[in-house]
């Protein structure tokens, strides 16, 4: 097979994008991206992470590459989930109280959660380049804005709760088992009752 031309039906495929693992768990040797960077048709975005000239610079992807532990969570994830337009200023991302980062990342506001429940609501989203990454549901993200209530913008936190009503993918039940395996289950329950 012509490595070449798999890795160019790739990148035609995935929005000028490819990774070295995506190579390693085909059977491509790397040393072939090299190749493509001394001509010009890649350029190293970070370790393990190319891209073309012309190709989508999906910092959500490019992210979540890096931080493989991480999960799109707070604003970030109803941005994900198309519930709001606001315009991402600072990334929210949730992760294991383990996970450790080398380098703090620049621009992003970390939450750490018990590992148990890291990943309660994940659900797997596509960025608006089509790449999937992991964030959370509408219903954790209203479990998490309830448990933090006092460090929430008073605004958004409305808002959240009222744009559940008319949510058309609503899951209350998932709702309910995020909230009671997050212990604010009750909270939870007469907030929606007034609600729903």
């Amino acid at each position: 097979m012509d490595y070449i031309k798999q890795i160019e039906k790739h990148l035609k495929d995935s929005g000028g994008i490819i990774t070295s693992l995506y190579c390693r768990e085909n059977g491509i040797p790397t040393v072939y991206l090299s190749r493509l960077i001394e001509k010009g048709v890649l350029h190293r975005v970070d370790k393990g992470i190319y891209l073309t000239k012309n190709g989508d610079y999906d910092e959500f992807y490019f992210f979540q590459y890096k931080y493989s532990g991480s999960v799109f969570s707070y604003e970030t994830a109803l941005y994900l989930i198309g519930v709001t337009d606001k315009i991402i200023q600072v990334k929210d991302v949730t992760v294991s109280s383990k996970y450790k980062f080398n380098k703090p990342p620049v621009g992003v506001h970390v939450h750490y959660v018990k590992k148990e429940w890291l990943d309660l609501g994940v659900i797997v989203v596509k960025t608006m380049y089509g790449n999937s990454v992991r964030a959370y549901s509408y219903e954790r993200t209203i479990c998490d804005f309830i448990l933090h209530k006092e460090n929430m913008d008073p605004e958004s936190y409305v808002k959240l709760l009222r744009g559940y009503s008319s949510y058309k993918h609503k899951n209350v039940h998932m709702l309910y088992e995020i909230a009671a395996k997050m212990g604010i289950a009750s909270e939870v329950r007469d907030i929606m009752e007034v609600l729903l």
